[in-house]
């Protein structure tokens, strides 16, 4: 790299060192009150911290899944079909970018209350006799959280699958293979890639999730983000909730790193088979 091209990154490590390091040094500082681990000691010792710690990682996990399996034939779809399907389903995922998430999640509210749209309909289906409860419960929190996170797995999925020729398929089918034995030993395990970057990218974001869980949860389904906000504004305890935060990065770290390291894993194994 020559001289000129490090001078380039200047204003990017100035930027990144004022905006990002520093608020973090900040808040590690905050939390450690005159060198004390008290905080961390409160919130690894106290059931409660310990309890929505779980309870995020295992809401973070199933709306994880959830997502993956709704954006698979999604994109699917947008990769293999026709470009005004292509085109009619790129605008239909973009479009809840042009509206707020707090919008959204308020829209949630309207469709998951008792006598929202979508009780009325099961009603009206005669598949219920009375009304489901799905707002302030984890079900609402999973639909509310999958629907604003199902754009971030659509397209590293898309991105992948567009690279696929399916006349692997094709060639599979000669070989005596039927579509669903070819789909699943050929197709999808190409595809494996993209299916690693939409649950790293929805695992991670789901665990900093605030505003959708606060509207359409219950105080039972509360996650860490939730807690956060309730100790700087409500408690105005501050070395607690930028403990909890630093908890929170730490965890999202972590959790990054492992799936980082299962795809590295999985990228390493379909090479050997490839070299095979």
């Amino acid at each position: 790299m020559t001289s000129s091209a490090v001078w380039l990154l200047v204003p990017v490590i100035i930027f990144l060192a004022a905006f990002f390091v520093y608020p973090l040094l900040k808040l590690v500082a905050i939390s450690l009150p005159d060198g004390s681990i008290e905080h961390y000691r409160q919130i690894f010792m106290t059931p409660i911290f310990l309890r929505v710690i779980g309870e995020t990682f295992k809401m973070s996990l199933i709306v994880m899944v959830c997502t993956v399996l709704l954006a698979y034939p999604y994109a699917y779809a947008m990769a293999h079909g026709s470009r005004t399907t292509l085109l009619v389903l790129t605008v239909a995922l973009l479009i809840p970018f042009w509206v707020s998430l707090l919008l959204r999640s308020f829209s949630w509210i309207v469709l998951l209350q008792n006598s929202g749209l979508i009780n009325q309909l099961l009603m009206g289906l005669g598949l219920v006799e009375k009304p489901v409860r799905l707002i302030r419960t984890p079900i609402g929190v999973t639909i509310g959280m999958v629907h604003i996170l199902l754009p971030y797995a659509v397209l590293p999925l898309y991105t992948v699958m567009k690279k696929i020729d399916l006349r692997l398929l094709e060639a599979s089918s000669i070989c005596g293979a039927s579509w669903f034995h070819g789909f699943r030993r050929v197709y999808f395990p190409i595809s494996l890639p993209g299916v690693m970057a939409a649950a790293i990218l929805t695992f991670t974001l789901a665990l900093g999730f605030y505003i959708t869980p606060a509207l359409l949860g219950s105080p039972r389904d509360m996650m860490i983000a939730q807690m956060i906000a309730n100790q700087f504004n409500e408690r105005l305890n501050f070395g607690l909730g930028a403990a909890l935060a630093v908890v929170l990065i730490v965890l999202t770290a972590t959790a990054f790193g492992l799936f980082g390291a299962g795809r590295a894993l999985l990228a390493r194994r379909t090479a050997q088979i490839g070299g095979a």
